[in-house]
């Protein structure tokens, strides 16, 4: 309970504990409704003079609230507010939307005051309408402000990655230029070179020579597959993008999902405030309970909405359709249950309220989702491109090694070593050295050459 009333008061008491335009958008057009049918009921008025009557005192109400909340909570805007203030604002506005209609029905027209008919249900709609929209509007904006810091970090990062990316792009190609400008030459002079000597043919050395010839050409393959492998490094790493996709937040008009507690919370919070003036606690209570059924008959179409999102468009109409021919069979069938009010509504009219209500609360909860799939999918991505950052770090260290030892390292060293062997094996000053002497020069060369298939292959930055 606590929790709840923590996030309550995180999400409510900030910039979106009053905003005139959800105010406008979600709190005015049900509460004018209520309000005109208030007093066609109350006096008996035509539409026009109950329009005149109800729209005097919402217009009242909003300069009420907009002078309450600029002395009140001037700075709603910059830090949250004590929650006991922002709900004075809320029933305030009611209690003000309440006594100014009364007060000019008598003045203009000569009606009763009728406070405690005009009282209760524009404080209770009003209050509990506003603080639902202050919570979930300020849910669902926190939200979106948190994905756009997220948002902004990745797109600092992702700056980040592309610099990295443009700097391991060079490096690679420094690599590349070392393979091609001194490897590569070497390696090839070094396979000439034996096969030269197995030319001349000594007998007791063929042997090691193949030896050296096979090591030679599996080196001149790693070489290969490296040398791709930075390549096809470099076109990737050219060919990524930095654009990012936006949702555009007029398409959460479609509603996307039916959220069952949200759909009956604002059923019930519209069918008390136009019942309770009208047919009293009973007529609370009985639409309360059609709330109950026809969200129960909508909770089948919620699930297979999120099971398949797809179709969603034809689970829409059929709830639509449903919560209307269900609201409507509930009022036609009430006087034969035997309830029957004194101002009962039509039932086309009560099924058109039930299927805004319907509306409202899918169009909010799927705003819901929406924002937390997309702060989610913002965190991931965050965590994505820090990874990768990590990772490129980690491949320009082994970029460096590479590079150091290909240009300045052991691995040129050892091919050299190989390259002198053979020198001094085709040199006419050895002729004279015993066969031993020669095998032992033969083993080091085809050692170091193995050391050199093992230097080229560490080179790899797979799974690094």
């Amino acid at each position: 309970m606590k929790s709840a009333l923590l996030q309550f008061r995180y999400a409510a008491t900030g910039r979106w504990a009053v905003s005139i335009n959800t105010y406008l958008v979600l709190v005015f057009p049900f509460g004018f409704l209520l309000s005109v049918e208030r007093e066609q009921l109350i006096n008996g008025v035509g539409i026009t003079r109950a329009v005149t009557i109800a729209l005097f005192g919402d217009l009242a109400a909003g300069l009420y609230l907009f002078i309450a909340q600029l002395f009140l909570l001037g700075d709603r805007k910059t830090k949250l507010q004590p929650l006991s203030r922002c709900v004075f604002i809320w029933v305030s506005t009611g209690i003000a939307r309440g006594v100014f209609t009364a007060l000019y029905a008598h003045w203009a027209f000569g009606y009763g005051v009728d406070l405690p008919l005009r009282l209760p249900p524009a404080v209770l709609y009003t209050a509990g309408a506003m603080a639902v929209t202050a919570f979930y509007s300020g849910t669902i904006v926190r939200k979106l402000l948190e994905t756009q810091a997220l948002n902004s970090l990745g797109g600092m990062l992702l700056q980040d990655r592309l610099a990295l990316n443009l700097l391991e792009v060079s490096k690679r190609q420094e690599v590349l230029s070392v393979f091609t400008s001194e490897l590569f030459p070497q390696v090839l002079a070094l396979r000439s070179g034996i096969q030269k000597l197995l030319v001349v043919g000594d007998k007791d050395n063929t042997h090691g020579l193949h030896q050296l010839l096979a090591q030679s050409q599996e080196i001149s393959k790693a070489l290969n597959a490296m040398k791709e492998e930075y390549e096809q490094g470099i076109t990737d790493l050219l060919g990524e993008s930095k654009s990012r996709s936006q949702i555009p937040y007029w398409s959460h008009l479609m509603p996307k999902i039916i959220s069952i507690r949200l759909t009956l919370l604002v059923l019930i919070l519209g069918s008390a405030s136009a019942q309770f003036f009208r047919n009293g606690i009973m007529g609370v209570v009985t639409e309360i309970m059609g709330a109950i059924i026809v969200v129960t008959l909508l909770a089948p179409l919620g699930i297979l909405m999120k099971r398949s999102p797809s179709n969603f468009k034809f689970y829409l109409v059929i709830a639509i359709a449903g919560a209307f021919s269900t609201q409507y069979l509930i009022i036609l069938l009430q006087p034969t249950l035997g309830i029957n009010f004194l101002h009962p509504y039509l039932p086309w009219y009560s099924g058109v309220k039930t299927v805004y209500w319907v509306y409202v609360a899918s169009v909010i909860a799927s705003l819901l989702v929406n924002t937390g799939k997309e702060f989610t999918g913002a965190q991931r991505e965050s965590a994505n491109i820090r990874g990768v950052i990590h990772e490129l770090s980690m491949r320009d260290e082994v970029i460096e090694k590479s590079l150091f030892n290909t240009r300045f390292g052991t691995l040129q060293g050892k091919i050299a070593g190989v390259s002198m062997a053979l020198h001094l094996l085709d040199s006419n000053s050895l002729q004279e050295i015993s066969s031993d002497r020669k095998k032992e020069l033969l083993e080091s060369a085809n050692s170091l050459l193995g050391e050199s298939l093992g230097a080229i292959e560490s080179l790899t930055l797979k799974a690094e």
